[in-house]
């Protein structure tokens, strides 16, 4: 199934819990498109969902906290948490949440996890579901590009009309794959943690993540790394080593590349002079930006704009 918009909550009998009366588990497999300046969708009890913005923001709220999701981003809620969602913007916010029915994820599990012997041995009964609830970190996780199909199709899907549940099913199946291999990744991380029990481990994941968030949405102004250490509720020190345990990079140089990455974005796609692309990413020093940006891209910040507008002409002249 697929919505073009959250469901009109306001109708009467509506039931924001199961906002699919035929289904009697409530959600079902579906997607629902958002393109709009202002949507809401109240506190409700949602499946495992995964949420996309690929354009603008969409913000989500639960009772521990509340999320920003943005392009390059997303979001995942585990089956029974409960959050409301809101669109609030001047310019339109073009966003894309991925609902999956109850149970769906285990039985997905299940598949991968049963070999080709047991369902031979059971021919009749292909569907095996795993008797491992699935739970994945609830937190804002960097874009991977594996995900990106399924993004692009599902948007086009929405916005074509194409609303066959069968092609969704498969669709569906093949992302929760590559959702599990993001999963053991983030396993491996929390595993860098030094901590001798696994919920010592997660829980200080958790925290790592909430200052990783507010370095996301906030390393363009001038924030300091104790800032940060005290949304993990840690020692400078301390933030430090097991940021670096967990992403390989201290603070510092995580904030340092998301500096970077949207000054090239804004060299290319703008016309901002180079001193204020340097100081709206939140550099401090126009020396120490032209440097540290050719450390990264083998060419200073000049060059880069140059070569860029120059290749934007001639792919205009071989479209002529």
């Amino acid at each position: 199934m697929i919505l073009l918009g959250y469901p009109d909550y306001t109708k009467p009998g509506f039931d924001i819990n199961s906002p699919c009366p035929e289904i009697d588990s409530g959600w079902p497999n579906m997607i629902i498109y958002n393109n709009t300046r202002s949507a809401y969708y109240p506190l409700h009890t949602g499946p495992l969902t995964l949420k996309f913005t690929l354009k603008g923001e969409e913000y989500f709220a639960t009772k521990q906290r509340s999320y920003r999701v943005q392009p390059f981003n997303y979001l995942v809620f585990n089956s029974g948490q409960k959050y409301s969602a809101r669109i609030q913007s001047e310019k339109e916010s073009e966003t894309l949440s991925v609902f999956f029915r109850q149970s769906f994820a285990e039985e997905v599990l299940g598949s991968i996890l049963a070999g080709e012997e047991s369902i031979l041995d059971n021919p009749h009964n292909n569907t095996v579901i795993s008797d491992q609830p699935v739970t994945f970190m609830e937190m804002i996780y960097p874009f991977d590009g594996r995900l990106m199909q399924f993004i692009y199709k599902f948007k086009l899907a929405a916005k074509t009309g194409f609303n066959d549940d069968q092609w969704l099913e498969e669709e569906l199946y093949l992302l929760l794959k590559v959702l599990f291999e993001i999963h053991k990744q983030v396993a491996g991380e929390i595993h860098r943690i030094p901590a001798v029990k696994r919920s010592t481990k997660v829980e200080v994941y958790k925290k790592i993540n909430d200052a990783k968030d507010y370095i996301d949405d906030n390393f363009h102004t001038e924030m300091k790394i104790e800032d940060a250490a005290k949304i993990a509720c840690m020692s400078n020190f301390h933030f430090i080593r097991l940021f670096k345990n967990v992403f390989q990079d201290t603070p510092y140089q995580y904030i340092t590349q998301k500096r970077l990455a949207k000054a090239s974005s804004l060299i290319m796609k703008t016309d901002m002079s180079i001193t204020e692309v340097c100081f709206e990413v939140g550099f401090s020093s126009l020396s120490s930006f032209s440097w540290l940006f050719k450390q990264k891209y083998g060419m200073s910040p000049e060059v880069a704009r140059e070569s860029y507008n120059s290749f934007e002409h001639k792919l205009a002249r071989i479209k002529k």
